[in-house]
This record gives structure tokens, sequence and C-alpha cells, in this order.
């Protein structure tokens, strides 16, 4: 019986080899272009370790991603059709070699470890649904010099969720000894995450099934194991960027485990066959995919819409006066309409409820719904991926908007991408929620208003919310979207009296909201003959309309104002068709002006020919750093007589 399988493993690896070489050959003779990280030398690792999952397990990898997929999918064609750049291809030509997706069963990123978070979000939701699948996850001996990877080692133990690392650790990072870039022993370091972990020695791929077929029921019974294969990486980190010596070469040769494999067949004939039948195979497979140039989709999943209807009769039952309650309330509806609706954050559970108490109650009322994580916003948010990928809606908290930063990079790399990478075959319904602004006396790291650095990225819907726009609005939309949502709210707008909107100044606005375009419009004259026009978002809605009563009490100017709940994928037509007929144009944000949102719509209506014509202006907080002291930052920062001020002397100009 182990003669078979290692007849099988040798096989296997071996097609994975020839591929691989094959690939490099066509790269030099200019017949695919782009990148390509091959795994000449540890085919065997993907092999025996794939061997011992069941097809139905998820694995993720990194950019040396060939031999992971090709042992666990079998996938041949649908792989070289994706570094050909076809639309056959399983990614359809988006991803190429390194980022690879594969019917929800296998997905690999182009960042070393930049998956983890991902990982941690897939295994939690196995074990939530007491599923008895598991996560593999490859990684590379020079990912142990990212943060991420210990921020998730620390919640996998954390969390005993059912996932196996493996790492394959070949002493290089593209052409550096990893001893000189990773301090201490990666047993020892996994290890003290109180992390089961074994270790092999250029094992081959039956050595290796052996040892995984083991401790995978151990990862079934959610305790998390770690594998650290040493590895013969044979080939360049990419195409052609292999600074190591002919000795050092060939030195792993003599230990390559392939041909450890190799010798352990004994029929000549049986070895013949084999590498015959492999060598065929392959060269069958690249002549038929450069000649074959026509479409046919290999992507048999077919994801299905979220469906989630937020419209919720919580302002009926709402009895609290501040908008914090109004977001809290509004949570603990929607969370007990959904059990999918999940919660994690620093600190959210009860008796804390959050920093700002959003979540207050939660815990009490949904304990199953609800999660405090670790301070580690960068795998907290990359973990809200694998749960929203297997069906869950999670809200994640970042406690204070300037910590987003810290969670860019998931952001950035990988969430906002997979829907579009991944060939629209995922959908990513979460939502990452966070107060910004200042006025608390908070200081330089916990009062600013970073949504800038966020407002370019592709595939990430991005929401400020306001008293006067309806929030399960908002949520509907996020919830029934492809990506991810960053849903803003400003610390100082939690203590928003709602009833103010009826029983103050604010009721003599006449309202519309545009709730198809998250836009709501106010104006003290019913929107006739305004003297200007005013666009501004969240935080600062308020203000503005506190500036906007008094001009007309104080001067008769009325002012139309234009409140934008959501700010990316901005409808130029609608925007432009809401200014008034005649007067400036203001733009109001409590973030900095430098390289701001008021940029970008200045920028929209200096492209047209008629609101080019009109007088601008961009109305922010200074470009500088918000100060602690109350009386420093009060002059930092927007407020309501500037607001006033500079939209007088534009008028009066």
């Amino acid at each position: 019986m182990e003669n078979k399988f290692i007849s099988k493993f040798y096989e296997e690896s071996l097609k994975i080899r020839l591929f691989e070489k094959k690939l490099l050959e066509f790269f030099s003779r200019g017949l695919i272009k782009g990148t390509t990280h091959t795994c000449l030398g540890q085919e065997n690792n993907a092999v025996g370790v794939c061997a011992a999952l069941n097809s139905s397990d998820i694995v993720l990898s990194n950019h040396r991603c060939h031999g992971h997929f090709l042992a666990h999918t079998k996938n041949f064609q649908g792989l070289l059709d994706e570094i050909l750049g076809k639309e056959s291809g399983v990614c359809k030509g988006v991803g190429g070699s390194q980022h690879l997706f594969y019917k929800k069963i296998f997905y690999s990123n182009g960042i070393l470890g930049g998956n983890l978070p991902m990982s941690v979000g897939l295994a939690k939701a196995k074990k939530l649904k007491k599923n008895k699948n598991i996560v593999c996850i490859f990684l590379g001996d020079g990912s142990f010099g990212e943060g991420v990877l210990y921020e998730s080692l620390n919640i996998i133990s954390i969390y005993k969720l059912p996932i196996l690392l493996v790492v394959e650790d070949n002493g290089i990072a593209q052409t550096t000894d990893t001893k000189k870039t990773i301090s201490g022993s990666l047993l020892d370091k996994c290890k003290s995450f109180n992390i089961d972990v074994i270790k092999m020695k250029y094992p081959d791929a039956n050595e290796i099934y052996k040892k995984t077929k083991k401790i995978v029921q151990k990862v079934k019974k959610n305790k998390p194991q770690v594998m650290i294969i040493e590895s013969t990486r044979l080939g360049p980190h990419s195409k052609g960027d292999d600074t190591r010596s002919k000795k050092v070469l060939n030195n792993l040769n003599k230990i390559d485990p392939l041909k450890k494999l190799e010798k352990k067949i004994k029929d000549k004939k049986l070895k013949v066959s084999i590498e015959e039948k492999s060598k065929n195979f392959i060269e069958n497979l690249f002549d038929k995919s450069l000649k074959n140039n026509s479409y046919k989709s290999n992507s048999i999943y077919k994801q299905e819409k979220t469906n989630l209807n937020t419209n919720l009769d919580y302002l009926e039952s709402f009895k609290g006066k501040r908008f914090g309650e109004l977001i809290n309330h509004y949570f603990l509806n929607l969370a007990k309409q959904n059990k999918e609706i999940l919660f994690f954050g620093e600190d959210i559970v009860d008796p804390y409820g959050g920093a700002f108490k959003i979540t207050k109650n939660i815990q009490k009322k949904f304990p199953k719904q609800i999660f405090f994580t670790p301070i580690s916003e960068a795998t907290i948010v990359g973990m809200a991926s694998g749960l929203a990928i297997e069906g869950y809606k999670p809200i994640v908290e970042i406690m204070f908007g300037d910590f987003l930063g810290l969670s860019f990079d998931q952001i950035l790399n990988n969430l906002s991408k997979f829907y579009f990478m991944y060939a629209k075959e995922i959908e990513l319904p979460l939502v990452i929620r966070t107060p910004m602004g200042a006025g608390r006396g908070y200081g330089p790291t916990h009062s600013q208003s970073i949504e800038k650095h966020f407002f370019g990225i592709i595939g990430l819907n991005i929401y400020a919310l306001n008293p006067f726009f309806p929030i399960h609005k908002i949520y509907e939309k996020a919830f029934n979207s492809n990506t991810p949502s960053l849903v803003l709210e400003n610390k100082l707008q939690y203590n928003f009296i709602i009833s103010d909107k009826e029983n103050s100044y604010f009721k003599n606005f006449k309202i519309n909201n545009f709730e198809n375009e998250f836009i709501s419009t106010l104006s003290l004259t019913n929107f006739e003959s305004d003297d200007c026009t005013i666009f501004c978002y969240g935080g600062t809605s308020e203000i503005t309309l506190k500036a906007v009563h008094d001009l007309f009490i104080e001067n008769e100017t009325s002012c139309k104002v234009i409140i934008l709940s959501k700010l990316d994928k901005i409808n130029e037509n609608f925007i432009k068709q809401q200014v008034s007929s005649k007067g400036p144009i203001f733009v109001i944000e409590e973030a900095s002006k430098l390289f701001g949102f008021g940029s970008e719509l200045g920028s929209i209506f200096n492209e047209d020919q008629e609101l080019k014509k009109r007088k601008f202006m961009r109305i922010s907080s200074k470009d500088e750093i918000i100060p602690s002291s109350p009386k420093l930052e009060k002059n930092s920062i927007i407020s309501s007589d500037l607001i006033k001020n500079n939209i007088s002397k534009l008028i009066d100009a």
C-alpha cells in the first residue's frame, strides 16, 4: 500500500516540477509576461500535506502558490490559462500567477503572510458552524518578519481555531539568508503561543503525508497545529534573481526531496512510465493552451446574493435621546433579526460595551454574536473577510478612527481586492465601523479624521453616518454589497439629541432624503433661490446647519445644504444637479484641507463648463497636528463660527 502512495506522490510532485520548469522556459521565450514564483524543490511539501486533507478543506497560500494549488485542486488547465492571462483561467486572467481562487477551497495572495487574517476568519467560521473541515495555510519563513503573523498566531491560540499552519522554511527570503533577518527559532516563536509544533527536515511527500494525517485529527478537534518543513528552494525567487553560489545550489540538489522519493520506487519500469506519462501530460497541456484562445469558464461556484432586509421598526421602540444610543438600539435590533450578524472589536463586550458604548448590552442579549478581540486591528479587520466569505455578516469596531492606519494594508491589499481579484466568485458583506473626529481633547493620535486616506481605494464602500439620514439604509446597502464597507461615525455627534430635529431650530429646515443616492438636502427657504450651496458629511453636518441657521437669522443669507452619506463613487451628474442656481459653492470637512474630499468635489465642479464659473471654497480644519490642549484644539479644528465667517466673506466679496 505504501508503494502505491509513493508512486502516486512521485507522479504528482513530478508533474508540478515539470509544469514550473515549462513556465520558466515560456517566460524566457517571451510567451508569458509578468512574474512567477516557482516552488522547485518544494513540490513534495504541497503534495504530502494536501494528500492528508479532505477535498473540501480550505487551503491558503502566498506568492509561491502553484504547487499548493495543483496539489489541492488538480486544476492544471485552469492555472496555466490564468498565468497566460486568458479568460478561461481560474480568475479570468485578473489574478495571474500569484492571486488564485478555486471553488472556495483555495485562495492565494501575493503579499507574504498577508492572508493570515483571512485564514483566521475562515477557520472561525468553520468553528461557528461546527463544520469538520479545516483551514490549512502555507507560509514562508520570511513571513516571521511580519507583525500580522504574530497577531494571527495569538488569535488562533485564544480562539482555539481549526487551522494548520505549514511553514516552508527554505532559509532564504528573496535573496537574503533568513538567519540575517529573523531572530531566534521559528519553532520557539510558535510554541510561545501555546500552539503544538512539529518540525521536519527535508522530508519527502510520503513522510509529510504520514505526519500531516495525524495532526489533522487534532486540528479537527480545534487544536491548532504548526508544521515547520525545512525545504529546498532550488529555483530563483522569481524568474532570474538567484544570487546563491553554485556550491549552495549543488548541496541543495543533493537533498532534493523529489530525488529522495524517486529512489523509493524500486520498480524501474514503473518509474519510467510515470516520468513519460508526466512529461507527455505537461507537454500536451502547454500545447493545448497556447493553441486554444477560446473562452471557457472553469468556475462552477456561484455566490448567492446576500439578501438582508434591515428596514426595521427600530425607531418606534427607541426611547433614548442621543444619536449614539440610537446606533446601539439599531444594532440590538439587527442582531435580533439576523443571527449571521457578528460583532468583533476591542473591549466591546459587556459591561464596558465599547469606548463609546455603541455595543452595550449586545453580549447580555446576544452572547453568541459578539466577540472580544486582542489589540490587533490588522488581523480583526482581515478576519472579517474570511467570515464574510463563509456567509456571516461581521461588524468590526475600530476603537478610534486613528487606528485604522494599523489595518490599512488589510483593507488596501486584501479586502477591497478579493471580489474583483477572485473573478467575482465571492462576496464580502462586512462592515468596519469607527468613530472619527476631534473636540474631546484626546490629542494628536485619537482625534484625527483620516478618511481621506481611504477615499481612493477601489472596492471599498465608504459611508458617513449623520442624524438626518436613516441608519438602516446604510447597513442595508452595505450588507447587500459585494465589497467591504467602512462606516464613519463622529465622536461629538454621538451626543446629538435626536429630539432636536423636531424641537429646536433644526425643525425649520426643509429636508429631502434621496435614499438611492445617500444624499440629504436641507434648506430654510424650501430650496427657493438659495444664495449658495454647501456640501458636507458626517460630523460637520450639525455645525454646518448651525452656521446656516445663524446666517439666515443675522444676514438673511440662505444656503442649500447637501449632506453626503456615501463618500465613494460619487454620482457626478446627480451632485451637479443639486447645486443651487446661483452663488458660491462650499465644501465643509473636518479633516485637514490638504488632498481632501473638498479637492475631489472642486475638481468635479471645475470640469463642468458652467459650474467652473462659480466661486468655490473649501472650509476645513487646519493642516496641522491636533493638540490635546482644549484651547489649542479649538483653534485648530473646524467650527460653526469658522464656517459662518468664511461663507459671509465669500458671498460679500
